[in-house]
C-alpha cells in the first residue's frame, strides 16, 4: 500500500492535465449561474470518470492480484503505453475549441451533460485514469479497503484541475474573474504541447513498467 498511493497520485495528476475540460469549465464560469453550473459540470465529469474507473477495476480483476503472472499485467501496461504514443499525433493535430461566453447563461442539464461529454471524449485523461485503475488492480498484498482508498485518491487527484478553479471561484467569485480569463487564454495557447508532453511522459513510464515486468 505504501508504494501504491504515491503511484496513483502521480498517475492521477497526469490524468488531471486536461486543457480542454478546464477551458470549457472556465467558459461556464463567465456565464450566468456560474456557481451552480460549474458544480453541475464537475458532477457530470465525475460520474463518467467514476464509472470508467469501476469498469476498469472490474476488467483488470481488482482483488485478484497474484492469480495471473506478472507478465500479463506487463503486457497491459505496454498496451496502455502504446495507446499513449498513438494519441500524441492526434493531440498535436487537434484544434482546441474556443468557448465563447453567452449572456443568457446555461441550463443545468446542459452543464451536467457538458461535463459528462468532456470526460468521455477526453482521451488523455481516459487512458491515464484507466492505467491508474490497473495499478490498483495489480497491487499485491492489499485489502479491499486499501483498493477503495487508492481508488478515491486516484479520482480526487484526477479531478484536482477542476476542483481548484471551482473552489477559488466559489470563495472569491469577483476577484477570480481576471485569473480565470488569464488561465483560459494561456491554456488556449499551450494546450497542445501540454497534452503531448504528458502523454509522452506516461508513455515512457508505462512502457518501462510493462517491459520490466515482461522481461
Amino acid at each position: 500500500m505504501g508504494h501504491l498511493i504515491p503511484e496513483v497520485i502521480l498517475i492521477g495528476l497526469g490524468a488531471a492535465v486536461s486543457p480542454v475540460a478546464i477551458m470549457i469549465l472556465l467558459s461556464i464560469m463567465v456565464k450566468k449561474n456560474a456557481r451552480r453550473n460549474s458544480l453541475l459540470f464537475l458532477a457530470g465529469f465525475t460520474v463518467v470518470l467514476v464509472a470508467i474507473g469501476i469498469v476498469g477495476l472490474l476488467v483488470f480483476g481488482a482483488g485478484d492480484a497474484g492469480r495471473h503472472p506478472a507478465s500479463f499485467d506487463g503486457w497491459i501496461d505496454i498496451a496502455l503505453g502504446l495507446i499513449c504514443v498513438a494519441l500524441i499525433p492526434y493531440a498535436w493535430k487537434k484544434k482546441p475549441r474556443q468557448q465563447k461566453p453567452e449572456d443568457e447563461g446555461m441550463k443545468p442539464w446542459r452543464a451536467f451533460t457538458l461535463g459528462s461529454i468532456a470526460m468521455f471524449i477526453n482521451t488523455s485523461t481516459f487512458v491515464l485514469y484507466v492505467s491508474g485503475t490497473h495499478a490498483i488492480a495489480q497491487a499485491k498484498g492489499i485489502t479491499g479497503l486499501d483498493e477503495g482508498v487508492a481508488f478515491v485518491v486516484l479520482t480526487l487527484a484526477t479531478l484536482i484541475s477542476l476542483l481548484v478553479p471551482i473552489a477559488i471561484y466559489q470563495i472569491f467569485p469577483g476577484r477570480s474573474e481576471k485569473l480565470m480569463d488569464a488561465l483560459g487564454a494561456w491554456l488556449a495557447r499551450h494546450s497542445k504541447i501540454i497534452t503531448v508532453v504528458i502523454l509522452l511522459i506516461f508513455a515512457v513510464f508505462l512502457l518501462w513498467k510493462g517491459i520490466s515486468q515482461v522481461a
